[in-house]
């Protein structure tokens, strides 16, 4: 059984390297995305890093905004690699650079295999007022997903200002005095960023239209990898093969400062 990999980095060539040999095996496969802002020099580590294996795909580099679309933009394009390829791999799972694995890969491979065709991810009411204060505010807004923008906001005393002039303070950019009504297509549901996903879940999400219409709905959203596997698999045959449980362990550092 094998199982395919997306691990999505921004920093610390020599971390990511230690968390690959952790969860590598010859049968996988694995995609793997770096910070296109990252120094040269990693972009190159991570060159060699990819020449030592095989199975590993390295996918063209992007700038990535934090709780922006550009997001699940390269977890989409993984996706889309992985099923393009030849390996018949069985559950997809998405890491980022700082994770690491709690189990051997024999544990995993082989707890997966007992599950069939189930995917893993949490989910959750984005309005029940527990998870999100801001759900309304992430759902109406159109927010803007732009390197150039945040270069702009990035300059010293003119950044500042144009935060203030079109509302920006502690938020995302977003068009100004624009929102937009809650989707009639589909029933917004919210999560975490992780997933597990079975091969056939993640087809649909590539391939079948009412996925792709959630998609773009979501693109503009805040912090749509926090809500589109959720929103696509609850809202479709998919439901019933969906665990609410993302098998992940998550433990914030300086989490009382």
């Amino acid at each position: 059984m094998a199982l395919a990999y997306c691990i999505l980095a921004h920093k610390n060539p020599a971390q990511v390297a230690r968390l690959l040999r952790a969860i590598w095996h010859p049968d996988n496969l694995y995609v793997l995305h770096y910070e296109k802002r990252a120094p040269r020099a990693e972009h190159l580590a991570l060159v060699r890093l990819a020449d030592e294996h095989p199975n590993v795909r390295l996918v063209p580099s992007r700038v990535v905004l934090w709780g922006r679309y550009s997001q699940v933009a390269i977890q989409l394009n993984a996706l889309s690699c992985l099923l393009s390829d030849k390996v018949p791999w069985t559950h997809f799972i998405n890491l980022t650079g700082q994770d690491f694995p709690l189990k051997p890969q024999t544990e995993i491979v082989r707890e997966l295999a007992a599950t069939g065709n189930m995917s893993f991810v949490s989910y959750f009411d984005p309005f029940d007022g527990i998870h999100w204060q801001n759900a309304g505010e992430r759902l109406a807004r159109v927010h803007i997903d732009s390197p150039l923008l945040e270069v702009v906001l990035g300059i010293p005393g003119l950044g500042r200002r144009l935060r203030y002039l079109l509302g920006w303070n502690n938020r995302m950019p977003s068009i100004p005095f624009f929102r937009r009504k809650p989707p009639a297509s589909f029933k917004y549901v919210g999560g975490s960023n992780h997933t597990i996903l079975s091969r056939e879940a993640a087809s649909y999400i590539c391939s079948d239209p009412k996925a792709s219409e959630t998609i773009r709905w979501l693109k503009w959203t805040g912090h749509p990898d926090e809500s589109v596997y959720q929103s696509i698999l609850l809202n479709s045959r998919f439901s019933e093969l969906t665990v609410n449980d993302d098998r992940r362990a998550v433990f914030w550092e300086n989490a009382g400062d």
